[in-house]
């Protein structure tokens, strides 16, 4: 464990579409990086919350890390709120442009392949991110594709991920859930389409969803309602209220909110109600199934997943961990714990002791190295 947090800096990072993200670094020099990915709607505040016992940048920190909380395109609060790049892609441009970026930088600023920690949608960038999805810059009509030797060149730009809550297909379930069981019916499933289709046409108009500015607003001005709702029992689905106490639930509201594309608003009613986790393919063009392509990965891995979150343990397990590459692979049940309340009640000191175990064999080459072979 080592001493005080030092300040914050601000990292600017251009992606090769042209994005500029905006990154918060806590500098360690000589101590290997941990890059934090947060999920749909969220930003990077969700880990690094102003509240003792809910701040994992702290936690990483003190375990002898050095810490970088990327947000994505679009999401985080001035000053360090990353650009949006105009809202016109979908939640792929994460793990094809946004986490290239950020990786390579990190990794040429402290000589080493990072570990990465993903909640949600951030947890599955990482998964299309290791398996070499990539994209032309400035194509017209966002087309996914894998790229193998890419894909090995990542993996070993990893040293070793944790993902929380982040599934990349929906696997048979004997006995679903009430919510999944209302999912599948044809109704229900109409129902979504329409929604999804009526979001891609509000995307022309507007592209943009202004959840973390109308958050913030909300919070700061009726503080004690931003409580009341976001530990309300009807919200256990995504935060279980009694993991987290009133004012945690309080300032993740305020903070950890973040603006977010109305197209990967739209991907994520799409993979709901298909059940599958693919690129936003334009009209006409096969979906990138990015569940197939889940033995691309080989990087050192852990996948967390609570009992009462929305996103099945039995997901997780049998949509990530039994499906990836990767030689030294670990499953973590939070009984319990809901989408978000998991994030800060995970052993990071004994995840983080399994991974360091397997990093060595991610020791990588420089990230212009060529793939041999």
């Amino acid at each position: 464990m080592s001493g005080m947090m030092p300040n914050p800096e601000t990292v600017e990072i251009q992606t090769a579409d042209g994005v500029t993200l905006r990154c918060r670094r806590y500098r360690k020099p000589g101590a290997r990086a941990v890059v934090c990915g947060h999920g749909l709607a969220s930003s990077a505040y969700a880990f690094d919350l102003p509240l003792y016992g809910f701040n994992i940048a702290r936690v990483l920190y003190g375990l002898g890390y050095e810490v970088w909380l990327v947000n994505f395109r679009g999401a985080g609060h001035p000053p360090w709120r990353s650009d949006d790049g105009g809202w016109g892609g979908a939640g792929d441009e994460l793990g094809v442009f946004d986490l290239p970026a950020v990786i390579e930088h990190v990794y040429r600023e402290t000589g080493r392949p990072v570990f990465y920690t993903g909640h949600s949608f951030g947890g599955m960038s990482i998964y299309v991110y290791l398996q070499g999805a990539a994209m032309e810059p400035g194509d017209p009509e966002r087309k996914v594709h894998r790229d193998p030797a890419e894909a090995r060149r990542r993996n070993r730009m990893v040293a070793g991920a944790l993902t929380v809550g982040s599934m990349s297909v929906l696997v048979d379930d004997p006995r679903p859930p009430l919510l999944e069981r209302i999912s599948r019916f044809p109704r229900v499933r109409r129902v979504l389409k329409r929604f999804e289709d009526w979001l891609i046409r509000r995307a022309f108009r507007k592209p943009g969803l202004a959840i973390g500015r109308m958050s913030r607003r909300l919070g700061f001005r009726h503080p004690l309602l931003a409580g009341l709702v976001m530990s309300s029992p009807f919200l256990d689905l995504y935060m279980v209220s009694r993991n987290m106490g009133f004012e945690a639930c309080r300032l993740f509201g305020i903070w950890a909110g973040g603006d977010v594309a109305v197209r990967e608003v739209a991907q994520t009613v799409r993979d709901i109600r298909t059940g599958e986790f693919s690129s936003y393919a334009p009209e006409g063009h096969e979906p990138f199934d990015y569940g197939a392509g889940m033995g691309e990965i080989t990087t050192p891995l852990v996948a967390a997943a609570g009992t009462e979150d929305f996103i099945r343990p039995l997901h997780v397990k049998g949509g990530v961990i039994d499906r990836i590459s990767s030689e030294r692979k670990r499953f973590i049940e939070m009984k319990g714990y809901g989408h978000v309340d998991m994030l800060y009640h995970l052993p990071y000191a004994e995840i983080m002791a399994f991974l360091e175990e397997g990093a060595g064999q991610q020791d990588a080459p420089t990230p212009t190295d060529g793939e041999e072979g």
